[in-house]
C-alpha cells in the first residue's frame, strides 16, 4: 500500500517533536489554522527551496535509485479534462524513465515520485514535516494515523487533471511556479452526497468528475518557491505550472478524525448499494459513529443489508 501507517505510540509523541525541533521547514500561524484548518485552503510559507535534497539533479538521482513502480511519469500536453487516474497510462508513448529523465523538458515530461519518505536520505526531511504539521494541527484534528508524499517535477505548462484525494494535503511549491485551483467539497453541486460516499467506499471509490459549470466555484491560488496551499479533506483541484520547469512536495495525511469520516462514508456507500437513502454523514454525530463502528466491523455483508431492505419494502 502507498504510504506510511504511523504507529500509535509515534503518532502520541509527533506533535512533542515537532514542537520541540529547532529549526522549522514550514511556518504555520497557529491562527490560521485554527480558523481554516480543513474548511478551506489557505497559504503557508516554508523552506524547502533552499533545501539541497530538493535540486533537480538530486531528485533524478533519487528517480533512478527507487523501484520502477514508485516514479509515475507523463509526456507530451496533457488535457486539463484527462482522466486522472488513467493519466499517466495514456500519456508515457512507451518512453522509458531513462528517456524521459534524459530528455526531461524536449519530452514536455511531468514526473511523480512515490513515497520518497522510503528512501534512508529522504526519510529524515520527511519524517520532520510529519511533526512539524502534527504540532500545527494538534489542537485541532490530533492523532496523525497515516501519511504519504509525493514530488512532483514538471516541465512549463503542465496540467494536473481535475481530481480529488482521499485525506488533507500541504502543496508546498519548490521551484517554478503552479496555478491551484479547489473547489469546497462539502458543495453538493460538485460533490454530491453520493459522489463523496463512492470515493470513500472500500469497493467504488471511483471519483467524481469535473463539469464546466464548477469554474465559477473554483477557489484560485498562485504558488511561488517557498509557498504552499493546504487541501482540505477531500477537496476537488486541478494544478497548472507557468512557463518554467516545477517541482512541488504533496504532504498527505490521515488523521483519526478523517478515518472516521472516510469509515461512515463508507458504510453509507454499502447502504446505497442495497438501494437505501442514507442520511448524509455530518448530519449527525450519533449516526455517524454508529456507521463507523459497522463499518469498521467488517462483518455486515451485502447480502444481508439487501435482504432487510427487500424486507422492509415488502412490509411497507
Amino acid at each position: 500500500m502507498l504510504g506510511e501507517f504511523v504507529p500509535r505510540d509515534m503518532a502520541a509523541k509527533l506533535a512533542t517533536r515537532g514542537r520541540a525541533l529547532p529549526e522549522h521547514l514550514i511556518d504555520f500561524s497557529p491562527d490560521t489554522v485554527r480558523a481554516s484548518y480543513n474548511r478551506h485552503p489557505f497559504l503557508v510559507s516554508h523552506h524547502l527551496d533552499q533545501h539541497p535534497a530538493f535540486r533537480l539533479p538530486t531528485l533524478f538521482s533519487l528517480c533512478r535509485r527507487l523501484p520502477l513502480s514508485e516514479v509515475k511519469y507523463r509526456v507530451g500536453v496533457i488535457p486539463a479534462t484527462a482522466d486522472f487516474d488513467s493519466s499517466y497510462a495514456r500519456f508515457s508513448k512507451g518512453l522509458s524513465l531513462d528517456d524521459v529523465l534524459d530528455r526531461f523538458e524536449e519530452s514536455r515530461a511531468y514526473i511523480c515520485i512515490y513515497n520518497p519518505e522510503r528512501d534512508p536520505a529522504y526519510r529524515p526531511i520527511l519524517e520532520s514535516i510529519l511533526s512539524e504539521v502534527a504540532a500545527a494541527i494538534d489542537e485541532c484534528d490530533p492523532v496523525i494515523t497515516w501519511y504519504s508524499t509525493y514530488i512532483f517535477i514538471s516541465t512549463q505548462d503542465s496540467v494536473t487533471p481535475y481530481h480529488m484525494d482521499r485525506e488533507m494535503n500541504f502543496l508546498l511549491q519548490v521551484r517554478g511556479t503552479k496555478h491551484v485551483a479547489l473547489w469546497d467539497p462539502a458543495d453538493d453541486e460538485v460533490m454530491s452526497p453520493a459522489d463523496r460516499d463512492r470515493l470513500l467506499s472500500m469497493f467504488g471509490s471511483q471519483r467524481a468528475t469535473y463539469s464546466p459549470s464548477f469554474e465559477s466555484k473554483a477557489m484560485h491560488y498562485d504558488l511561488l518557491p517557498g509557498i504552499g496551499v493546504h487541501h482540505p479533506f477531500i477537496a476537488p483541484h486541478r494544478v497548472t505550472t507557468g512557463s518554467e520547469l516545477s517541482i512541488s512536495l504533496a504532504f498527505t495525511f490521515r488523521t483519526q478524525k478523517s478515518d472516521k469520516l472516510t469509515s461512515a462514508h463508507a458504510f453509507n456507500y454499502l447502504l446505497r448499494r442495497c438501494g437505501w437513502l442514507p442520511e448524509e454523514v455530518g448530519h449527525s454525530a450519533v449516526a455517524d459513529e454508529i456507521k463507523v463502528v459497522a463499518s469498521n466491523a467488517a462483518k455486515v455483508p451485502i447480502s444481508l443489508l439487501q435482504r432487510a431492505w427487500r424486507a422492509r419494502r415488502m412490509a411497507t
